[in-house]
């Protein structure tokens, strides 16, 4: 080997160990110490000699009492490092803790591809993002506060449907409440407290959550609606309801109130009895045997083909055949079938029909099993099987109904 060549194998034998220690990524973290429910904001960069190709994969370690994520798209730069030039992807996440004290957030895995210039294959890269630590204070003050959020503002707002107003056992409402907060996440924000008093259930939804990341301004948007069942009559009161925040910037705390809501519930109307309830579907099947035996004579016996017919659709009215049909599907738990029966049932009763608390509520069970969001659990129709007995029960207690003849005079 020539003497010459020497000292510039060295060199780039020295150039390569540099651009070796260049890490494949590092993390910046600009604020350590944050307050309840405020957003703590690092970034992670990854370095490359080339173009990124692929999405960055990164494994966000569980963390109880926090909620990690990323916020939109990473921003590509190119740097100067060690001398040499490097493309870096910037990355950016956001924290939010409830728990106060020292927070220690633990390395996690980055995996990540780039290419050698800009053309030819793309090689993987797998790394560690350093673990690092933030400190977690909570207001003074905030001690009797459970979830609590940090932010600059809050707007909180609802609407009602239908809007509150005079009604009758079984009336329902929907509320809807939204609330929107600058530099958090809809998921960061308090959830709506359950909160009501005797002769009110509630039935909360799903909430939804939207985060707006527009110029550099992060809003989050939370979005909730409850379902109230009146169950009692005389004067209810929702009470009212209170979001209390911590204003980091006046570092006061400060609450939005939402005013109590009062209902004047009537008692329900006493139930008509059902146009022919099971009792009676089958309690006419004793004396057909003996209608067809007094009085048929030969000579009759087209108007007899009449009256069978006719006792056939008395014995099955539609009630009948779909309170038959919803006990069915009760019993084998398939809610699409209980929603067909119940539906035929409903309609073939008075126009002025209410069904009780009990049973509306059962009801509202199953349908918010078929068209609300993907259920946790399988539906079960024993509390419908149950309500709907009960309200069987009811009707045949108000009725005093007796059946009337179904069978013409032989010889009118």
């Amino acid at each position: 080997m020539k003497a010459w060549l020497l000292p510039l194998i060295g060199l780039a034998g020295l150039a390569s160990s540099v651009w070796a220690a260049v890490a494949p990524m590092a993390v910046r973290v600009p604020e350590t110490r944050a307050w309840i429910g405020q957003r703590v904001g690092f970034y992670v960069e990854l370095r490359a000699t080339g173009s990124f190709a692929g999405t960055a994969n990164f494994e966000l370690p569980p963390l109880p009492g926090v909620l990690l994520m990323k916020i939109g798209s990473p921003v590509v730069s190119s740097r100067e490092i060690e001398g040499r030039s490097w493309l870096v992807q910037t990355h950016e996440f956001a924290l939010f803790s409830q728990t106060p004290g020292l927070l220690e957030v633990p390395e996690f895995s980055v995996h990540f591809a780039s290419r050698e210039g800009f053309t030819g294959p793309a090689q993987d890269t797998r790394a560690e993002v350093p673990g690092w630590q933030v400190e977690i204070r909570r207001p003074p003050g905030s001690e009797q506060v459970g979830f609590l959020v940090t932010t600059d503002a809050l707007s909180v707002t609802e609407t009602w449907e239908p809007p509150p107003g005079p009604v009758r056992v079984g009336a329902m409402f929907k509320r809807t409440l939204v609330q929107r907060a600058p530099q958090i996440s809809g998921m960061a924000l308090a959830p709506a407290p359950i909160v009501a008093p005797e002769g009110i259930r509630v039935y909360p939804g799903d909430a939804e959550t939207q985060d707006h990341l527009e110029r550099g301004e992060f809003l989050g948007e939370r979005r909730e609606t409850m379902t109230y069942l009146l169950t009692k009559p005389g004067t209810v009161t929702l009470p009212a309801l209170a979001y209390v925040w911590w204003n980091p910037k006046t570092e006061q705390l400060q609450s939005t109130t939402l005013p109590a809501v009062t209902f004047e519930v009537a008692p329900a109307p006493v139930a008509a009895a059902p146009g022919t309830s099971l009792a009676t579907c089958h309690s006419w099947a004793w004396w057909l045997p003996a209608a067809l035996a007094s009085g048929l004579a030969t000579w009759q016996r087209r108007r007899l083909a009449g009256w069978a017919r006719r006792f056939r659709k008395a014995l099955n009215p539609p009630d009948c055949v779909a309170a038959r049909n919803l006990r069915r599907a009760c019993r084998r738990h398939e809610a699409v079938a209980a929603e067909a029966a119940w539906n035929a049932w409903r309609n073939a009763q008075d126009t002025g029909f209410q069904p009780g608390p009990e049973l509306q509520a059962a009801v509202l069970g199953l349908q918010r099993q078929l068209f609300g969001p993907a259920p946790a659990v399988p539906w079960r129709g024993d509390e419908l099987a149950r309500a709907f007995g009960e309200q069987l029960a009811a009707g045949r207690a108000h009725s005093s109904h007796t059946p009337a003849a179904v069978l013409p005079l032989l010889n009118p």
